[in-house]
């Protein structure tokens, strides 16, 4: 699909506009093309275009825009814009076209969310049209393949649910070593701060006892929807509640640590703080011990844990482990 035209010069002029920005006397406008790989007379008019939108040509044909851009000759003279050689903007002149407060950041994430849409909304094809337009404009190279196959791997486990029908994973484990083949039925797929999860039961009942696991995407090596459908369990969403059942933990940590707690919990409440310090309730997921550990070692020292007292040790234990492993 070809990116549409306007999309093209939306993009133009403001990477034009932000070059401007970090060149206080202004840029050549042959040389500010070149840098947006267009020419010189196309983006002379590009650059009027935006800037005399809301003038009407029939009272000023070359109105355009002082306060925000100029153009001039090599010394500064302002001069018409269609014999100008130079061209300058002011320090935020991004705000003109709706740009100045949308980073490059705040777009990828944008990016990121459509994709996760289009993964669970496959025929939505104004959503894809819009995320290719992203991707070959001010987005480009975003899209790599790992992102892409995780879309594709969303998509197939979503057909899988719909269905309903088994998956045959591969998934590499995220708190235990090894990777392991399962055969699951496939209850929900939902978006976490983590990625993509799929909650769903294991059917070796014998090994695991009918009980219903979590599997982040991204830890998935191979997935394959097997022919075999299932009737999926009147209490499914009991099950998935069980499993994604959190324990409590009260924390003290510096005010500089409390990300690290956010990171690693489903969830915080605040019990009280001051400038230095922060009393937080953490509600971890299982394994709790080791999830704890890990907080705990990344944190640091100066973070403990209030109760239950049974896991106050957690960050001293897998400390001691990993020194064990790795000097063993």
């Amino acid at each position: 699909m070809s990116t549409p035209q306007y999309v093209r010069r939306f993009d133009r002029v403001t990477r034009a506009l932000n070059e401007l920005a970090l060149h206080a006397g202004g840029l050549s406008i042959a040389v500010l093309a070149e840098r947006v790989s267009t020419d010189a007379a196309t983006l002379r008019a590009e650059l009027r275009a935006y800037f005399r939108a809301d003038v009407d040509p029939a009272f000023s044909p070359n109105a355009i825009r002082q306060t925000t851009i100029r153009f001039h000759d090599e010394d500064g003279v302002d001069v018409e814009p269609a014999e100008a050689e130079f061209v300058s903007t002011s320090p935020r002149p991004t705000e003109e076209v709706g740009a100045d407060y949308v980073t490059v950041g705040e777009l990828a994430r944008i990016y990121r969310a459509g994709h996760d849409l289009l993964a669970v909304e496959p025929a939505n094809a104004a959503l894809e049209s819009a995320l290719q337009a992203l991707t070959a404009t001010v987005l480009a190279g975003l899209g790599t393949a790992r992102s892409t196959w995780l879309a594709g791997l969303a998509a197939s486990i979503g057909e899988a649910l719909r269905s309903p029908r088994r998956v045959e994973l591969t998934y590499a484990r995220a708190w235990q070593p090894g990777v392991r083949t399962h055969v699951v039925e496939p209850y929900r797929l939902v978006k976490t701060r983590r990625g993509w999860e799929l909650d769903a039961g294991f059917v070796e009942d014998d090994a695991f006892g009918g009980r219903v696991g979590s599997f982040l995407l991204s830890g998935v090596r191979d997935a394959v929807v097997l022919p075999s459908t299932f009737e999926r369990p009147a209490d499914a969403d009991a099950r998935i509640a069980a499993n994604r059942r959190t324990t409590m933990v009260d924390l003290v940590a510096p005010q500089s640590s409390r990300w690290v707690i956010e990171r690693f919990a489903e969830s915080i409440e605040v019990l009280g703080e001051d400038e230095d310090m922060i009393r937080l309730r953490a509600h971890l997921l299982p394994p709790v011990e080791q999830r704890l550990g890990l907080l705990l070692l990344v944190a640091g020292p100066d973070t403990w844990v209030n109760t239950p007292t049974p896991l106050r040790d957690a960050g001293t234990t897998l400390a001691r482990d990993l020194l064990d492993h790795y000097t063993g």
